[in-house]
């Protein structure tokens, strides 16, 4: 049987899956994923998820960031109808095709993109990369050697394992002399991939034109593999890639870069300061002798990563991850000597470390373990922060702060769901202290590369969206939740808006209170709403006090969740770039609440009458919340301290039903907090799509 026949089975299994209910269109994967820059592609887009794979009514793309855009191609005969006799079944249709168009000096590497449908509004994530190199997609049969793709070099190679025990080999001509690095990015676009439960392995394996193997490569980036090949002689050679397991998935895609441009694969400093020239100390390939290169850094960068290639004499490098920040940087050569033990007699101190300001090294030998040595006042706070892995750093770095006699006051691992790790930390008194940083696994290499930030903690906040899409049909409603992680004392209002909402889609006015860590978005679509849909932000602004003691305005993005189906069923939320709101047709059901305002007082019980307005298809039991909660864990309860909520369900067929606040007796007192009434619409185990009564102001006073 051909592999494209499978795929097909595949997408109809996942199709026959599909439910009453109107789920947000789950992308699956995309082909190619590789664009040229200058130049335009079309891809195909493939649906793929449990209860949610139809495009059927795509009609619309948007890609993060500048210099790409993207239009849907639609059908020469348009999507296919429902049936009269059943309008709200709509036909299945597994893929779309794009037409992407990437400006010539539009930024390398990954980016986020989502697609619109009629019926269910936006979609979850797909990606693609920006490349420098022409693009080919793999074309069946080459399952073996004599069946090799032939391309040529330099090429962005396109394809999937996509079934069990699928082999891809691609043949090319090498000349002697010529340095070729085979790059693979599979794995580390899975993690986006909304329903994906088992994720691919791959495995690359160079051979001679007969398939005798030179050399492989399994891990290099985390499971993606990358290797290097300087070639002696002149002709045809192979490279294999499959599952390392010879496991396979129609959605595992991959995108295999074989390049004979420079290829950079760690950077010392991996930090720079916006603004200034940068030094930086180069490993990697085909470098033509480069070792050191400047780079001028946009002043106007704000602290976080960057994506960008570098300009070496021989040529532009692939994208590298650098982290910018405001505080001065050093680099220093790896402290060969810096694993002593520490014993009684023995509590070896490091070099020294001008704090506030970044350390930038590499582990030259196994077991390595650096320390920084810094001074400290009683009772200052202090930030300490290992960037490695989000810059593409193999280490899995732990840090340990010691006093000057060897104890240990603070160790952390990892932070924040990364391989990096973070310290928040005061001074128990004046004096030196040390920071000891190392690999986890005590490996070490030019890859292991680091940078390690030291600030001192003041009023700061972070804000989380959860979820993060909407699809509102005329005059309907759903709700966000904003979280906020209040920093180092900092308990101000936060003043959130939502920037690019599409015309027709308003949202009520948030200020999270000073006793509260999560605000409620009610988006409501009026009416007359056009169908429409774009990628939006969500933005807290603040004024806190800073380290001298005067008010300073901290303006902050929330980073978008977005709701994921885990393995066993469980609920997860995954970090992304991207987030959006869309016009869609009919929904599944209106909500609607018999109050909009409520002034209660502690020891108050109320009870909201609930009615609920179903599409005729849509006959199932729903349930009522005020709280985003699975399988008994609440992920969000953007209830007022003191108040809580008694959930309800709404039998299958019916349109009534009631939840009721309690608000104990030592509750927080507060005004106007916005409360949304929700019901779920389960989409399957996991996923729900909730739809808002109108906002309802909540009060509590004495």
């Amino acid at each position: 049987m051909k592999k494209t026949s499978l795929f097909g089975i595949f997408l109809l299994l996942t199709a026959q899956t599909l439910h009453a209910q109107t789920s947000f269109p789950m992308l699956g994967g995309v082909l190619p994923i590789g664009v040229e820059r200058g130049k335009t592609a079309f891809l195909t887009l493939y649906g793929g998820g449990n209860g949610g794979a139809n495009l059927n009514g795509t009609y619309k793309a948007m890609v993060e960031g500048k210099g790409v855009s993207a239009e849907v191609v639609l059908p020469e005969k348009g999507y296919p109808k429902p049936d009269s006799k059943t309008p709200w079944t709509l036909p299945y249709v597994g893929e779309v095709k794009l037409k992407v168009t990437v400006a010539p000096d539009a930024e390398l590497g990954i980016r986020e993109f989502r697609v619109a449908t009629e019926r269910a509004g936006i979609s979850t994530i797909g990606q693609i990369i920006v490349c420098d190199e022409p693009q080919v997609v793999e074309s069946e049969p080459n399952n073996t050697i004599a069946q090799a793709q032939k391309v040529t070099l330099p090429v962005g190679v396109n394809g999937r394992i996509q079934q069990g025990e699928d082999v891809d080999y691609y043949r090319f001509k090498a000349e002697a002399g010529q340095e070729v690095t085979f790059a693979v990015h599979c794995a580390r676009l899975e993690d986006k991939v909304h329903d994906l439960q088992e994720h691919a392995d791959p495995l690359i394996i160079l051979s001679d034109a007969n398939g005798v193997e030179i050399t492989r490569n399994d891990d290099y980036y985390r499971a993606d593999p990358l290797l290097n090949y300087k070639f002696e002689k002149a002709g045809e050679y192979v490279l294999q890639i499959r599952d390392v397991g010879y496991k396979g998935n129609p959605f595992w895609n991959y995108h295999l870069q074989m390049t004979t441009r420079p290829y950079v694969t760690s950077t010392v400093p991996c930090a720079v300061r916006a603004g200034q020239s940068n030094e930086l100390t180069l490993g990697g390939f085909h470098l033509g002798g480069t070792q050191k290169v400047r780079i001028d850094v946009p002043g106007d960068l704000p602290d976080g990563i960057w994506q960008t290639p570098l300009k070496l004499p021989n040529g532009t490098t692939n994208p590298i991850f650098l982290r910018v920040t405001h505080v001065p940087q050093v680099s220093v050569e790896p402290d060969k000597s810096g694993n002593k033990p520490i014993t009684a007699g023995n509590v070896p101190t490091g070099k020294p470390f001008a704090v506030p300001g970044g350390i930038n090294s590499w582990l030259a030998r196994d077991g390595q373990v650096d320390r920084y040595t810094f001074k400290a006042k009683a009772g200052e706070g202090w930030g300490f922060e290992v960037m490695s892995r989000r810059l593409d750093s193999s280490m899995d770095s732990e840090i340990k702060i010691r006093d000057s006699k060897g104890n240990v006051y603070a160790v952390n691992d990892d932070f924040a769901g990364t391989k990096d790790s973070r310290i928040e930390w005061a001074a128990p008194a004046n004096g030196d202290y040390t920071v000891e940083i190392r690999d986890l696994t005590n490996k070490s290499g030019a890859t292991y590369f680091y940078n390690l930030t030291a600030e001192r903690l003041t009023q700061n906040f972070t804000l989380r969206c959860d979820t993060d899409r909407a699809m509102i049909a005329p005059g309907n409603r759903t709700s966000w939740y904003v979280l906020v992680e209040r920093q180092h004392g900092f308990n101000g209002e936060i003043k959130v808006e939502v920037k690019g909402l599409p015309a027709g889609i308003s949202v009520t006015p948030l200020t999270i209170p000073v006793n509260m860590t999560v605000g409620t978005l009610i988006f409501t679509a009026a009416p007359d709403a056009k169908r429409d849909a774009s990628l939006v932000e969500v933005v807290g602004t603040a004024t806190a006090i800073g380290l001298d003691g005067k008010p300073t305005t901290l303006t902050r993005t929330a980073r978008p969740m977005s709701e994921i189906y885990m393995p066993g069923g469980g609920r997860g939320l995954l970090a992304t770039s991207t987030q959006g709101v869309s016009i869609s047709e009919t929904n599944d059901l209106e909500v609607t609440a018999d109050v909009r305002e409520l002034t209660l007082k502690p020891g108050d019980t109320r009870k909201i009458n609930v009615t609920i307005k179903r599409r005729p298809d849509y006959t199932k039991a729903v349930t009522l919340d005020a709280r985003v909660q699975h399988l008994g864990g609440i992920f969000v309860d953007p209830l007022p301290p003191g108040v809580t909520v008694e959930d309800a369900t709404i039998p299958e067929n019916q349109t009534k039903g009631t939840i009721t606040l309690r608000v104990a007796p030592n509750a927080q007192m507060v005004k106007d907090v916005t409360l949304s009434v929700f019901a779920n619409a389960s989409i399957n185990f996991v996923m729900k799509v909730w739809y808002s009564a109108e906002p309802i102001k909540l009060t509590v006073q004495k």
